[in-house]
């Protein structure tokens, strides 16, 4: 018998909005509450699974074992969309079908509809919907509408969605609110589904990520903001910048700021505790589809969609692999996230997944067979029933990978998706008696034309030394192509891993990942700078000793600080201090009314006292002034003095960065705008945004442009004209300019080129400049003619050339006058330029050219002079 439940189609019936869940009764008993339960809760458990798009639906699976633990019955795609898995608070499970934009959201414990939450099916181009998960809800992010939806906890009323002023570019998920990057460059932050602020950097962001538990923008040229704070804070430049270049996805943030650059094909890797920062060059081929990266532990990954293949970086050494990992499947998209303590590398349309552990190591986990599913990495026929035998080939076969890279996706999008071709030959993967050395079984299997992966498992076995062999995968018996890898497992041993420096929870999940156990220890000694609280100062083991499987390292690590004096302090700042540097609380009380020289909002007490060794975590009572304040309008003062006075009210000042100064005639720095406005009642240690003029302007393009308009309009908009005379056809017109245009602070030198001579043309039938002239290095030519008659020029009648011979030269014939013609140009000093050379014969009568030639004129009979160069 079965039950199906039908939710009716919204739209054309090939859309995977007419979904099919089937629940199977065995005997007349229903097992979706026992069967489906059970196996589906135990993903709930860190037992190291995650939820993976399986070809028309999902699965559970569990990277111990390496198998899946449980399949969603629910057809969530058809032919090839492409599915993405979203884990939320409350035990729920959001599926977003990225082709039909239908979001569908389960309860992870039983795999079925949650009754809470009704399917989103949205229409509109393909991938533009989003789920982001925060600590304790969700949202539903539409690009394409540029709409936010609150996914609340059950139980709880959902705001309306709300509408983003500017549109959504892309956003990130935060602790518990998201972070919006609108197509006109703001930054929003949206929590409790509304908007909570709006940061601006007056630079356009590239986009937004995710580290060290942050939110992070990076703008065009590179640089790195921390936004969450009481304002953005530059925290160092990653090394690289462009369109080409591709934040970390916040579905694998850690430590380290990532980025890639896909032109280049680098990693940028930015601390944005430390400002160090490095680049990693990668090795992909020109055909490199490379993405958004991701960390776990002391690794990296960066995808190449083009093999399929996974990087992996060694961010302690900063060195990458000599060649990506393989990821099974077929060349093209592939989803890539870090949940359970692992990085997973999951080609939908393909029976295994590539999983790597925290510390680096990787295995394949197979979902299950399927009717729409590849199989580029498993087996191709069943196990042996008996012992198998070591099949021999005369002429083994060179070890390679058998698919081929065709770099293009499969072109049907039928229902049932044809099944792969069976290979031509097959191996029998061979068996290994207990203790065989690995580097022994590797040879054999390379011997058999089939690929050997080695790989430490470092688990403890009675009986077997370092390096023997535990088992292969696929197992002995299996048959599979020939040229296919095989992966053998063999004991290594178990190091400590290397985590002073991380803080005590990242090195607790370190340790763990590796089955370690951790336990934490506060020192005893306090920390002597807030930048020490939390952070790893030692551990036992120390790195690298050999350590067995569950045992337990202590790792070590400053709570306790001495507070500082924050009497005297505006509660604010002093408030922001403890919470950004100290990681405590701070609870505010409002006190007595201000004395004679005290202010609103000053702190006047401190419990605990100043110097006093506290925990972090801890609470800090700040006794302040009362009052409420209502500034003046600083409106045309200096940033600098505004903020003085805004906080000398108790109010904390927001400066922004706004339009440019130059041609306003405002110097840089002047507050044009104040939000709220002057005297307005605010409560103390409110906020106030004063937006000022700024230094950050752009540079026109004046090449072509006439020379004193174009000097006129850089002295006007704040720069300083160096107008340079150089050589050029065209006179008085700008054919040069440096910098270019672009960005540019105010008051820099903006050198124009121009030539204030103008050329004419003279009797060589090209362009040169009238005689006085005083053109750069300029060369006078003489119009040399005669008239003598007689035969007496040259042997002619009447005869003439040019030179720059003056008259009275003892070569120049007394019959030839000369008068100045015009003033040539050095060759080699202006680009356009042609050289122009006097010929003539050695005989008589004698006959003058004036020929242009780069090079001189071969004459065998003859001789010539180089007069200059002419336009």
């Amino acid at each position: 018998m079965r039950l199906t439940w039908l939710r009716g189609p919204r739209r054309p019936a090939n859309r995977a909005g007419a979904a099919l869940l089937a629940v199977v009764m065995f005997g007349g008993i229903l097992t979706a509450a026992a069967g489906i339960g059970y196996t589906a809760a135990r993903p709930l458990l860190d037992n190291g699974s995650a939820f993976l798009p399986k070809g028309h639906t999902a699965a559970s699976v569990n990277s111990q074992t390496g198998e899946s633990e449980s399949e969603i019955a629910l057809q969530l795609a058809t032919g090839k969309e492409q599915l993405q898995t979203v884990r939320l608070p409350g035990g729920r499970l959001a599926i977003v079908n990225k082709d039909t934009n239908v979001v569908t959201y389960l309860d992870a414990a039983t795999l079925t509809p949650d009754s809470d939450l009704a399917p989103d099916d949205r229409p509109g181009p393909a991938g533009k919907i989003e789920v982001l998960p925060t600590d304790s809800d969700g949202y539903l992010i539409d690009k394409a509408s540029g709409t936010v939806k609150m996914i609340v906890a059950p139980g709880t009323a959902a705001p309306e969605p709300m509408s983003v002023d500017g549109g959504i570019k892309t956003a990130v998920p935060s602790t518990g609110s998201i972070w919006i990057v609108t197509a006109k460059g703001d930054l929003i932050e949206i929590s409790d589904g509304r908007e909570a602020r709006r940061v601006q950097l007056g630079t356009p962001p590239l986009g937004v990520t995710v580290a060290d538990s942050h939110p992070i923008a990076v703008t065009t040229d590179g640089t790195a903001y921390v936004i969450d704070g009481a304002q953005p804070r530059a925290v160092g430049r990653l090394g690289v910048s462009g369109p080409s270049v591709i934040l970390g996805a916040w579905r694998g943030a850690g430590r380290q700021i990532l980025a890639v650059d896909r032109e280049r094909h680098v990693l940028a890797v930015l601390d944005p505790r430390t400002g160090r920062a490095f680049t990693v060059p990668l090795k992909a081929g020109d055909r490199a589809e490379l993405a958004a990266p991701v960390m776990l532990g002391d690794f990296a990954y960066v995808p190449d969609h083009a093999r399929p293949g996974l990087w992996k970086i060694d961010l302690r050494r900063g060195l990458a692999a000599g060649r990506p990992l393989d990821v099974p499947g077929q060349p093209g998209v592939f989803e890539l996230q870090v949940t359970s303590g692992r990085v997973w590398a999951n080609s939908q349309y393909d029976r295994r997944a590539l999983i790597v552990d925290a510390t680096g190591h990787e295995r394949y986990a197979d979902k299950g067979a399927g009717p729409e599913l590849t199989d580029t990495e498993g087996q191709t026929g069943p196990p042996a029933t008996t012992k198998p035998t070591r099949p021999r080939t005369e002429n083994p076969p060179p070890v390679g990978n058998p698919r081929k890279d065709t770099g293009k996706e499969p072109q049907s999008h039928d229902e049932t998706p044809q099944r792969p071709a069976t290979p031509a030959k097959t191996v029998t993967v061979p068996a290994f008696e207990r203790g065989t050395p690995y580097q022994e079984a590797c040879q054999t299997i390379t011997l058999l034309g089939l690929r050997c992966q080695p790989l430490a498992a470092g688990q403890e076995e009675p009986g077997l030394d370092a390096g023997d062999v535990l088992d292969t995968r696929p197992a002995a018996g299996r048959q599979i192509p020939e040229g296919g890898r095989v992966v053998v497992r063999y004991l290594g041993p178990l190091q400590t891993p290397t985590v002073v420096g991380l803080t005590f929870r990242d090195a607790c999940r370190r340790l763990t990942a590796v089955k370690l156990r951790c336990a934490p220890t506060v020192a005893s000694e306090a920390a002597s700078a807030p930048e020490q609280l939390g952070v790893v100062s030692g551990q036992d083991p120390a790195p690298g000793t050999e350590i067995g499987r569950g045992d337990t390292v202590t790792v070590t690590y400053p709570g306790t600080i001495a507070l500082p004096t924050l009497t005297g302090q505006l509660v604010g700042e002093a408030c922001g201090r403890l919470k950004d540097s100290y990681g405590m609380t701070c609870r505010q009380v409002e006190g007595d009314p201000p004395p004679k020289g005290g202010q609103p909002a000053q702190v006047y007490a401190q419990d605990p006292a100043a110097g006093e060794i506290v925990a972090t975590g801890g609470t800090v009572v700040l006794r302040h002034y009362r009052g409420t304040s209502a500034p003046g309008n600083v409106v045309g003062t200096a940033i600098a003095t505004a903020c003085a006075a805004i906080q000398a009210d108790g109010l904390q000042c927001v400066p922004v960065e706004g339009n440019c100064a130059g041609g306003t005639g405002r110097p840089v720095g002047e507050v044009y705008a104040q939000e709220p406005p002057g005297s307005t009642p605010l409560s103390v240690g409110s906020e106030v945004k004063l937006t000022h003029y700024s230094e950050k302007c752009t540079l026109a393009h004046y090449v072509e442009a006439e020379v004193q308009t174009a000097c006129n309009d850089i002295k006007a908009k704040g720069f300083d004209c160096n107008a340079a005379a150089a050589l050029h056809p065209t006179p008085n017109v700008v054919f040069a300019q440096d910098p270019a245009a672009g960005p540019a602070q105010l008051g820099t030198r903006v050198t124009i080129q121009y030539s204030p001579w103008a050329p004419v043309q003279t009797g060589l039938g090209a362009a040169a400049y009238p005689p006085n002239t005083a053109i750069p290095q300029g060369r006078l030519l003489y119009h040399y003619t005669c008239g003598a008659g007689g035969g007496k020029c040259r042997g002619l009648d009447r005869n003439e050339f040019f030179s720059l011979l003056p008259p009275g030269s003892p070569t120049v014939d007394a019959d030839f006058q000369g008068t100045p013609h015009a003033v040539l140009m050095t060759c080699g000093t202006a680009q356009g330029q042609t050289r122009m050379w006097r010929t003539w014969n050695k005989g008589s009568p004698r006959r003058y050219q004036h020929v242009r030639s780069e090079t001189r004129p071969a004459l065998p009979d003859g001789d010539s002079e180089e007069l200059g160069c002419v336009w």
